[in-house]
C-alpha cells in the first residue's frame, strides 16, 4: 500500500507571532526559545510602522487593523519551514479579551488565550464581585447597583449615608478593567464627587469604551495580596507564590514582593479557598491573578486578571517555575515537549525574596507626569554582590522621546537574595547607581526613601501608607544650588539684572566661581548646549550631574538621584500660567474675562493616563487664553496671560 503525499511529509514546525513590545515582549520570546519554540515579534512582519501599532481598546477598527497584522503573518507562511498557526497576545490588553481569539481564527490563526466567558466576567469586575458574592466569596461591594452619572452617584451616595451603609471614605470603582492604577479613585470629601469624578469618568471612557461605576467600602489598614495561578483544563489548579502589592501610590503598584512577608496560613488557606470557587464558577483555562484585600482576619476579592500580570518574573523566579510553561499547558499542550513539573515546596535553605521596584517617567513629589526626550540610561543591568542578584530591564533607551499618550514606564528592577532584609540592602544599593538623566525625572529616589523607611524595613505598612504616612525627604543638599547656577552660566546666556533661575520656589544663589569637573561633555540637544559629567563637591564626594536644556528657558538637572527641573524667570513679567507638563489639554473651565478664585481649577492637561489640574494659590483674572481643547502642549508652555484681582471687591 502506498503513503500518501501527507503521509510522507513530515508536519511542520509551529512559528508563534508575539504581540507587544518592550522588555516584557522580549522576556516572553526567550522563554519560548528555552521551549524550543520559533517565535516573532510584530516589528519582523512586513508592515509599515502604523500597521506595526497595535489597536486600542476604544478603536472602532480595531478587528479590520488584526486583520492586516494577521494576514502580514500568515503571508510569510510561502516557503517557509514553518507552520504559522499561532498568535500568543503577550502581556498587552488583547490578552484580556474575548474577540481576540475570534478575530485570530477568522485569519486561520490558534490564539493561546483563555476561554472568552472567563475573559468577560474578569474583565467586567462588578460582574465578577457579583458571582463572588453569590458562591460565599467576600468582596467590599456595598451597593449592587452600578452608576453612570454625576446624578446617580449623589443619590446612591445620599441612601446610602442616610442607612450607614457608607460612611467617608468610600471608593468609586470602574465596573470594567482600566489599566495603569486608574480604576478607582477614593473619595475622602463629597466635594470631589462634583469636582474631580466627571473629569475622572471622561478618562475611564476614553481608556475602557465605557464609564460604569459601582460603590465599594474603604478597608482601612489592608495589605494587598495577588494570587498568581494556573487552571488546567481538567480542573486541576497549580498557586504560586503570593505578592503582595501593598506599597502602591495613587493606586499603582509600585514596589512588589514575593513571597509575601505578612501573611500567614490561615490568610493564605482563605486566599486559596476563594481563588478555588472563583475559578469553578468561571470555568477559567490559563495563567492568571485575583487581587484580594484582607484586613487580618477577613480576605476580599476586589479584582481578576485573565493573563500573567506584569510582575510574573518575579513570583516565578521565586516558585522555581516558568509562567509561560504553565500557560501553554493549560491552553496548547500540544506545542510542548514536555509538561511542567507541579511546583513542591522548596527544601529549607532554597527560599529567596524577591522584589519588583517599577520606574516611571513623574515629578512624584508634585504627582504630576514628566514624559521627555530620553538622553542617557544605565548601562549596567545585572548585579551579582555578595547575598542579592539585580536585574535593570528598560523600557526605554538613549535617545528616545517618551511621548504623553505612553503610560510613562521606564523599567523594572527586580532584585533576589536569601531575606527581607537582604534583598532590602540590596535594591538600596542597586538604586544608587541606577541612572537616567534628559528630560524627564524618575520616582527612584522615592523608591530609594520608601525602602529605606523602618515601617518597611519591618513590614508594617499598609496600601494607604505612601499616599497618607510616607514623607520623603524635601531638600537636597544646600550647596547644589550653586553648582547648578555656576554649571548652567556655562552652557546658557548671562542673566539679566532681572532674571535668575528657580526650581519650585527656590532662587538660585549667583553663579560664582568654576565648578570643580573631574569628567565633562558638552552636548547639544534641540540647538541648545548642555553639559554633563563628574565634579566634586564641597565635601569631597564625587557626584553625577546632567544639565539638559528643554527649551531656552527651562532645563533638567540631575545631581545624584535628585531632578531639578529649573527654569529661568523675570521680575516684572506679567502674571501667566504654564503647563506644568506635556500632554493635550482635556478640558479648560473658563474663558477671557473670567474672574477665577484661588484654587480653583483653571484647565486639566492629559499626560501619561493621568489628568494634571491647574490652579493657582491667588485670586486672577483670565485676559488671554491661549490654547483650546484637544490642543498638544509642551512643558513650561504659557497656556493664559492672567492679572491678579482682590476676592474682596464689589
Amino acid at each position: 500500500m502506498k503513503l500518501g503525499l501527507a503521509e510522507k511529509q513530515q508536519p511542520r514546525p509551529p512559528l508563534i507571532l508575539l504581540l507587544g513590545e518592550g522588555a516584557l515582549a522580549s522576556q516572553i520570546q526567550d522563554d519560548l526559545d528555552y521551549l524550543g519554540l520559533n517565535s516573532i515579534v510584530i516589528d519582523d512582519l512586513p508592515l509599515s510602522s502604523e500597521e506595526r501599532v497595535l489597536p486600542k481598546l476604544t478603536d472602532p477598527d480595531a478587528n479590520l487593523r488584526f486583520h492586516t497584522i494577521f494576514n502580514a503573518f500568515r503571508s510569510m507562511d510561502k516557503g517557509s519551514p514553518f507552520e504559522h498557526c499561532w498568535v500568543h497576545p503577550g502581556v498587552t490588553v488583547w490578552g484580556e479579551r474575548s474577540e481576540f481569539e475570534s478575530w485570530a481564527r477568522q485569519s486561520g490563526l490558534s490564539s493561546i488565550s483563555s476561554p472568552g466567558r472567563a475573559l468577560n466576567l474578569f474583565w467586567n469586575t462588578h460582574q465578577l464581585l457579583r458571582t463572588a458574592q453569590k458562591i460565599g466569596v467576600p468582596t467590599l461591594v456595598i451597593d449592587d447597583e452600578p452608576v453612570t452619572s454625576i446624578r446617580e452617584i449623589e443619590v446612591s451616595i445620599k441612601r446610602l449615608f442616610q442607612t450607614n451603609q457608607a460612611t467617608l471614605p468610600f471608593i468609586l470603582k470602574s465596573a470594567y478593567r482600566v489599566r495603569g492604577g486608574y480604576a478607582h479613585r477614593v473619595i475622602r470629601s463629597l466635594d470631589e464627587i462634583t469636582e474631580w469624578v466627571p473629569i475622572w469618568m471622561d478618562h475611564i471612557r476614553e481608556s475602557s469604551g465605557a464609564s460604569l461605576l459601582f460603590i465599594e467600602r474603604y478597608l482601612e489598614s489592608a495589605r494587598c495580596y495577588v494570587q498568581p495561578f494556573a487552571r488546567m483544563k481538567s480542573g486541576q489548579i497549580e498557586y504560586f507564590p503570593v505578592i503582595d502589592a501593598t506599597l502602591m501610590f495613587e493606586g499603582r503598584n509600585w514596589v512588589e514582593v514575593c513571597p509575601a512577608q505578612s501573611i500567614d496560613e490561615f490568610i493564605q488557606g482563605k486566599i486559596e479557598n476563594y481563588t478555588q470557587k472563583i475559578l469553578e464558577e468561571s470555568d477559567f483555562v490559563g495563567v492568571g491573578n485575583l487581587i484580594f484585600l484582607s484586613n487580618g482576619t477577613e480576605v476580599y476579592l476586589t479584582e481578576a486578571l485573565g493573563r500573567p500580570n506584569f510582575a510574573y518574573r518575579l513570583w516565578e523566579n521565586v516558585g522555581r517555575t516558568k509562567a509561560l510553561q504553565w500557560q501553554l499547558q493549560a491552553l496548547a499542550p500540544g506545542l510542548l515537549a514536555k509538561p511542567p513539573e507541579s511546583r513542591a515546596k522548596l527544601p529549607k535553605g532554597t527560599e529567596i525574596c524577591g522584589l519588583n521596584l517599577k520606574f516611571y517617567a513623574e515629578d512624584t513629589a508634585l504627582k504630576i507626569p514628566n514624559p521627555g526626550l530620553i538622553h542617557e540610561v544605565s548601562q549596567i543591568k545585572e548585579w551579582n554582590e555578595g547575598s542579592y542578584d539585580g536585574h535593570l530591564t528598560w523600557d526605554v533607551v538613549s535617545g528616545q522621546d517618551l511621548n504623553w499618550k505612553s503610560n510613562g514606564s521606564l523599567g523594572v528592577l527586580t532584585v533576589f537574595a536569601p531575606s527581607w532584609k537582604e534583598v532590602l540592602t540590596g535594591a538600596q544599593e542597586v538604586l544608587k547607581e541606577v541612572w537616567i538623566a534628559g528630560g524627564v525625572q524618575t520616582n527612584e529616589r522615592f523608591l530609594g526613601e520608601l525602602l529605606a523607611h523602618p515601617w518597611v524595613e519591618e513590614s508594617m505598612f499598609y496600601t494607604g501608607f505612601v499616599d497618607e504616612e510616607f514623607i520623603p525627604k524635601q531638600l537636597p543638599e544646600t550647596s547644589w544650588f550653586q553648582v547648578m547656577s555656576n554649571a548652567l552660566m556655562e552652557v546658557t546666556d548671562p542673566l539679566n539684572e532681572k532674571e535668575s533661575w528657580l526650581w519650585m520656589n527656590h532662587r538660585f544663589p549667583v553663579a560664582a566661581g568654576e565648578i570643580t569637573w573631574i569628567e565633562r561633555e558638552d552636548f547639544v540637544e534641540n540647538g541648545l548646549v548642555g553639559v554633563k559629567g563628574w565634579f566634586r563637591s564641597s565635601d569631597g564626594s564625587d557626584e553625577r550631574v546632567c544639565v539638559f536644556p528643554i527649551n531656552r528657558t527651562r532645563y533638567m538637572v540631575r545631581i545624584r538621584n535628585w531632578f531639578f527641573s529649573v527654569r529661568r524667570s523675570e521680575k516684572g513679567r506679567p502674571l501667566q500660567l504654564m503647563a506644568l507638563t506635556s500632554g493635550r489639554v482635556h478640558s479648560i473651565f473658563f474663558k477671557d474675562g473670567s474672574l477665577i478664585e484661588p484654587r480653583q481649577c483653571v484647565l486639566i492637561i492629559e499626560s501619561q493616563q493621568a489628568l494634571v489640574s491647574h490652579r493657582l494659590p491667588i485670586a486672577v483674572k483670565m485676559t488671554n487664553l491661549k490654547v483650546r481643547a484637544e490642543d498638544e502642549v509642551v512643558v513650561g508652555q504659557e497656556l493664559a496671560e492672567l492679572e491678579r484681582w482682590s476676592n474682596t471687591q464689589n
